[in-house]
């Protein structure tokens, strides 16, 4: 019977989430460290230029071959771009900020070509799908440790890591390595998009934790605990900005002291971008909560794969110092753990307040609209009082010239040439003038009382005043 391939699921899960990718070749650094157990280890670093990769390659396969060869650990760092802060930036619009271009996003560091070679030279995962993507993606975001096929009779064991985050909280990362338990060689390729300064943390805890080198564990842990204190400060960067924004509507009660000692004046909310703030806050701190609920995971299962791991078949070296490297390793996956645990109550109480602070803002900008209403409905009031005495003087005037009207025409009337010769008497100018100016002023009322009659009695009474 046939005996079933090693890495089965790993080349389904590679086909599975190939996607495009760019390749840009550039120079990388190597770091090596060897001679583990001395008192202090050898830790050397090189710079690699992209036509000299293969022949470097080539000589280090050789010397591994060489069966004399000691335990190494051989990491290469690829910095892959800046990549867009926000996994918002939709394909074709790369370019709308100045720094930021669709290479910067995908490009790997290497050749398509030298790609291939290092996950076949190198032992290790395809690096392709290692490509720290634009967003979080829960498909690739996760630790996996699995047998390898081997060309002898050494196993080989494969691990993975592409961090499970955006870089809205500034860095991304990617590993693939490869580990033989009976030789203690380690190969890693450790991608990272983020900040330029790259990967000086990571050469620093090397340099440091030298001698746990040759543990495969140790290069997973070390980006766990780099994420972990990224999550944490980012978490204190909003919290810096709750406070600005807090004391920016001056909805808040906590004073603050200025660098002069003296307590700062509160703003009144004269900001218009503060509640547009606010509610980024409110956002960056849902995604970080789930990233760090993320990195959760990530650890747990860098956890329970040290503890399953055949760490028997580690011949290099003795059983008590695997024992003693773990036992560290274990404590500080127990301490990112509970760092990552306490940072959840701090992003419960920043979603808190940020959510006391988007009420206050908006009962105050309520209060004030309300008070602008309130402003102009008192000047509509003052316009419509304005109005209706207008209104009133000019009924006023209608009707005094409605009475005084017929007593004119008569008047004019009278005084026209051809009634004016019979010299009529004073007496017949009031018989005239009286009957008409009644039959007017009922006419009036009639027609009135006739335009009026449907509408309500208070409609009516405001007519006629």
């Amino acid at each position: 019977m046939a005996k079933l391939k090693l890495g089965l699921f790993q080349e389904l899960r590679e086909r599975h989430l190939t996607s495009r990718r760019d390749f840009k070749p550039v120079s990388v650094k190597v770091i090596e460290i060897e001679e583990f157990e001395a008192e202090n280890p050898i830790v050397h670093s090189l710079i690699i230029a992209p036509d000299e990769l293969q022949d470097w390659l080539g000589k280090i396969t050789v010397q591994d071959n060489n069966s004399h060869q000691g335990p190494k650990l051989r990491i290469i760092l690829g910095y892959v771009g800046k990549g867009a802060k926000y996994e918002y930036l939709m394909p074709g619009n790369e370019n709308g900020n100045g720094n930021i271009t669709r290479e910067s996003l995908t490009a790997l560091p290497f050749s398509k070509e030298h790609c291939q070679l290092l996950s076949e030279m190198f032992g290790i995962p395809n690096i392709v799908s290692l490509l720290p993507s634009r967003g979080a993606s829960a498909l690739v975001g996760h630790f996996q440790l699995e047998q390898l096929p081997s060309r002898g009779e050494n196993p080989i064991y494969g691990l993975t890591l592409n961090a499970f985050s955006s870089l809205l909280i500034g860095v991304k990362v990617g590993i693939s390595m490869s580990y033989c338990p009976s030789t203690g060689a380690t190969n890693a390729v450790v991608m990272k998009s983020g900040s330029q300064d790259g990967f000086t943390w990571l050469e620093q805890d090397l340099e440091q934790l030298a001698s746990l080198a040759d543990n495969p564990f140790l290069v997973p842990i070390l980006v766990c605990q780099h994420l972990t204190e990224a999550f944490c400060s980012f978490v204190d960067d909003n919290y810096d900005r709750l406070h600005q924004a807090e004391f920016g509507s001056g909805q808040t009660g906590i004073a603050m002291i200025g660098e002069d000692g003296m307590p700062m004046l509160r703003g009144n909310c004269e900001n218009p971008n503060l509640s547009v703030t606010v509610l980024g806050i409110a956002q960056h701190a849902l995604a970080v909560e789930a990233y760090v609920r993320g990195q959760l995971i990530t650890v747990d299962l860098i956890k329970n794969e040290l503890l399953a791991f055949p760490w028997q078949q580690a011949l290099y070296t003795d059983e008590s110092r695997i024992e003693e490297q773990n036992a560290l390793l274990l404590k500080q996956l127990d301490f990112i753990r509970q760092t990552l645990n306490i940072a959840l109550p701090r992003i419960d109480h920043l979603k808190q307040r940020t959510t006391v602070q988007t009420t206050a803002i908006a009962n105050l900008l309520a209060q004030r609209n309300n008070e602008t209403n309130r402003r102009l409905a008192e000047s509509s009031t003052s316009i419509a009082h304005d109005t209706r005495r207008d209104s009133l003087a000019m009924k006023s005037i209608a009707i005094l010239t409605m009475i005084f009207l017929p007593a004119t025409f008569t008047a004019t009337y009278f005084a026209t040439p051809a009634i004016a010769v019979s010299e009529p008497s004073q007496s017949l100018y009031w018989i005239v003038t009286i009957p008409l100016t009644l039959i007017v002023i009922t006419m009036w009322l009639f027609s009135f009382y006739l335009l009026t009659r449907d509408e309500p009695r208070y409609l009516r009474k405001d007519s006629l005043e």
